[in-house]
């Protein structure tokens, strides 16, 4: 019995599930995309999870080629991994997270040419948790500021598609394959991988998935003035406290609002909810703004007002 008839055995018994460890390719789908596009996956190490102080440690990104209209991923187009000293010591617990030690870094410096060329060359740039990675990266390589970015963790709907763990390495399960953890480029390319399965529920592919939350526009409400005991059901609603948002003029100033981004389909009902069910007789003193792949995850989605 070879291995590939061992799984079909495996898998008819229905008491056994077989994955796959992960053998990065060099192209996905043979020929040529009709609507070629180049994407980047990238994964970010950093001294902490402070995405305006701690620094980046490490860098990994695989460009790739793809198809707008279906979504289909074609041929590998470049790989990069990095390090870069922060100037001082690593905790022991980044230490233990990463598998990242200070020897490691020491005079290490992050390759600015090589990566922004590719910056340069992206029509999108993806990553999982985005609102980390941009974030960090905004900071250190100005030119993906003014990128459009999607996310693997947020702009695929996991719970609809039965997956009950947003931990890349859980989803990766769930969709029959695992990989070698611990070096950010090991990561991209899992997310990568990620991209070109079906999902579980829908069937749907991944990569369609992401790029059609990624075009969409959506909109951030920012519910200042909101009555403080309005604050259980505006959590409840899904906002969120931001605590360092600051709005109004002068004496007026004040910190601190509750947030939501919603779809474009429900932005009307937003709008709704908010007027009947905070502010009731005021009129309605939210602020808002528009998002696109543009914004999202950056911190300037969190800057209207």
């Amino acid at each position: 019995m070879n291995d590939i008839e061992a799984i079909e055995h495996l898998n008819s018994t229905h008491r056994f599930r077989v994955i796959e460890r992960l053998s990065f390719p060099e192209r996905y789908w043979p020929g040529e995309p009709a609507m070629p596009r180049v994407g980047l996956v990238v994964d970010v190490e950093a001294t902490g999870l402070d995405t305006v102080r701690d620094k980046i440690i490490e860098l990994g990104m695989v460009a790739f080629e793809y198809d707008a209209a279906t979504g289909m991923i074609y041929r590998i187009l470049h790989s990069y991994g990095g390090f870069e000293d922060p100037g001082k010591p690593l905790s022991e617990v980044i230490k233990n997270i990463t598998g990242i030690s200070d020897e490691m870094l020491t005079g290490q410096k992050l390759d600015d040419d090589e990566i922004n060329a590719w910056l340069e060359k992206a029509d999108i740039i993806i990553a999982h948790n985005a609102a980390f990675d941009r974030q960090m990266m905004e900071r250190r390589l100005p030119a993906t500021r003014t990128a459009n970015w999607a996310c693997t963790m947020f702009d695929i709907d996991w719970t609809l598609e039965e997956v009950s763990s947003l931990k890349l390495d859980y989803i990766a399960y769930r969709l029959g394959y695992f990989f070698e953890g611990h070096r950010a480029v090991n990561d991209a390319q899992a997310t990568l991988h990620l991209l070109t399965k079906g999902l579980p529920v829908s069937g749907k592919l991944a990569m369609v998935e992401l790029l059609t939350h990624a075009r969409e526009t959506s909109r951030r409400f920012f519910a200042v003035n909101a009555p403080f005991e309005k604050k259980d059901v505006l959590r409840e609603r899904g906002y969120r406290w931001l605590p360092e948002f600051t709005y109004g003029q002068g004496a007026g100033k004040r910190k601190g609002v509750w947030s939501k981004a919603v779809g474009e389909a429900d932005i009307h009902a937003e709008e709704a909810w908010l007027a009947d069910t905070i502010y009731r007789d005021k009129s309605s003193m939210y602020a808002c703004m528009d998002i696109t792949a543009m914004e999202r995850y950056s911190l300037r989605e969190f800057e209207a007002g």
